[in-house]
């Protein structure tokens, strides 16, 4: 019974691993015109700054196995396709994230949230490593993908418990190399608006 647990986990796991692939490929693909008026003016930076805040949070919430990032108000839509009514029916859902800023997204209160697993706190140095990696994208010193592969690799290192049990069966590198490549033309902008 053991061996058939194990294997469904590392199953779900791997299909849980396809979606973050996916969710990466639609982020990089976002329509920016969001930055942009009716008029076709540039809106002010602080407003666009607050909508990629908000969509990066999106990617880091959804990604996030401990469930402690905070959670970020985001639409979605039934996906659809040939095998969408199946998939339902196994109870994995055929939702897609529409990629969007919302008005509900309170940046202030973003920020200021507890990102991390209570449990993190044990490990003094890496919760400290977290704590400076949060402070330095939210300055915009490194990018949401510096964060995310940060949090990987720290959570990873300090077994958090939900962690280690959602990422049992997944070869980690591989996986952020496949993220790594999906995202490698995306520009990244830091507070000055230059690329880093």
């Amino acid at each position: 019974m053991n061996f058939l647990q194990n294997y469904f986990q590392k199953r779900t796991n791997n299909m849980i691993a396809h979606q973050d692939f996916e969710l990466a490929e639609q982020f990089v693909n976002i329509d920016f015109s969001f930055g942009y008026n009716q008029d076709g003016s540039t809106k002010d930076g602080k407003t666009v700054g607050k909508d990629l805040f908000h969509l990066e949070g999106i990617f880091l919430d959804l990604t996030d196995r401990t469930l402690s990032h905070p959670k970020v108000p985001y639409a979605h839509e039934d996906r659809g396709g040939k095998f969408g009514d199946l998939v339902k029916e196994f109870g994995f859902g055929n939702r897609k994230v529409i990629w969007q800023p919302s008005d509900l997204f309170d940046l202030d209160s973003y920020m200021d949230a507890y990102w991390f697993p209570e449990q993190l706190e044990m490990h003094h140095k890496a919760f400290n490593e977290m704590l400076d990696a949060k402070r330095l994208y939210c300055e915009r010193s490194i990018s949401f993908l510096d964060y995310f592969f940060k949090r990987l690799d720290v959570y990873q290192a300090c077994e958090m418990p939900t962690f280690i049990k959602y990422y049992r069966g997944v070869d980690i590198e591989k996986y952020k190399d496949k993220i790594r490549k999906i995202t490698n033309d995306f520009p990244h902008l830091n507070e000055k608006g230059d690329q880093i």
